[in-house]
């Protein structure tokens, strides 16, 4: 059970968990917006956590990690010789998930036809195995995730309006590691000792202050995630017992990498561009195009090449 007690301290956040455990004791649908990295599937399990099916599965889905074919036997599962290595009757995520909690993450990502289908579920919580002839009942509680813009892809027709509203008998919204900054010492401690108990044997380090500074100024595109995955390899590839600035990722000191080639240089420039322009708009993508004279498409191109965490260090 994850609590996110000593690790969650900023109001903003604060306000999400207290949301989320008003919504955690009825039995409707939730859904949890938020930008990758956020940490969205540990507030879904928070609130199953929380509520009366907290002894019952929570069980996992990724709507972007499999085709449409695919998706729909992973969900409803599959008869004997349904189609070709089905050598087994199988079930689905919706039947492991009976009395507990399905979580949709990703569900920007279903195709129309599946949007159709899952539809009927959350409605009526009946269906098919494919090529099933029997109707099986469940009670499974949905909670889903994404960090689209389903406004948008509502707009140009591409999620169904009809859809999001059964989805969202609540809506979380959380907020980016850079609104709360005042967490990053927390998960700092929270990470180490993480791998310390990964680890017993590991040499205890120390995060010096202008360190921890530097990293609270950053904008963390990657967010929790990234922020996780930088923590560890500081921690793991030193070999001083004191992590100072020098040892940060150049993107979060500013500082250029020795022997940076030319086109690096202009690289890590437009990123720079990129994320100041977010944030003077208030992290409104078609203000921040508009302020950097870029039609909305070129920024979100350029907004998803550069929202990938760094391999540098």
């Amino acid at each position: 059970m994850y609590d996110f007690k000593g690790v969650a301290k900023s109001g903003s956040f604060l306000s999400i968990l207290e949301q989320a455990r008003q919504c955690a004791g009825i039995p409707r649908p939730v859904l949890v917006r938020g930008e990758r990295g956020t940490g969205k599937e540990l507030v879904a399990r928070f609130i199953h956590d929380q509520s009366l099916r907290r002894e019952k599965p929570f069980v996992v889905i990724n709507c972007a990690a499999f085709t449409d074919e695919l998706i729909n036997a992973e969900i409803y599962g599959h008869e004997k010789g349904a189609f070709t290595g089905a050598t087994e009757t199988r079930t689905g995520k919706l039947e492991q998930a009976d009395k507990g909690t399905l979580f949709m993450d990703e569900i920007g990502n279903m195709s129309p036809a599946f949007q159709d289908r899952i539809l009927r579920v959350i409605e009526y919580q009946e269906f098919e195995r494919i090529r099933g002839t029997k109707k099986i009942k469940v009670d499974v509680r949905i909670i889903s995730a994404t960090n689209a813009d389903l406004d948008e892809l509502i707009t140009d027709n591409l999620f169904r309006s009809d859809l999001y509203d059964r989805l969202t008998f609540a809506e979380l919204k959380i907020p980016p590691l850079r609104h709360r900054k005042d967490d990053i010492p927390h998960l700092i401690v929270h990470f180490v000792h993480e791998l310390h108990m990964e680890m017993p044997n590991l040499m205890n380090k120390t995060f010096d202050r202008t360190t921890v500074e530097a990293m609270m100024d950053y904008y963390w595109p990657g967010n929790i995630r990234e922020l996780k995955n930088i923590v560890e390899r500081l921690y793991l590839y030193g070999s001083d017992d004191l992590i100072l600035p020098s040892q940060l990722p150049a993107e979060i000191t500013g500082i250029a990498i020795t022997g940076e080639s030319f086109n690096e240089k202009v690289e890590q420039y437009k990123r720079q561009l990129i994320f100041e322009a977010l944030e003077k708009a208030d992290n409104n993508q078609r203000d921040a195009a508009h302020e950097l004279k870029m039609t909305y498409d070129q920024f979100r191109h350029y907004y998803k090449k550069y929202s990938q965490p760094s391999n540098i260090l």
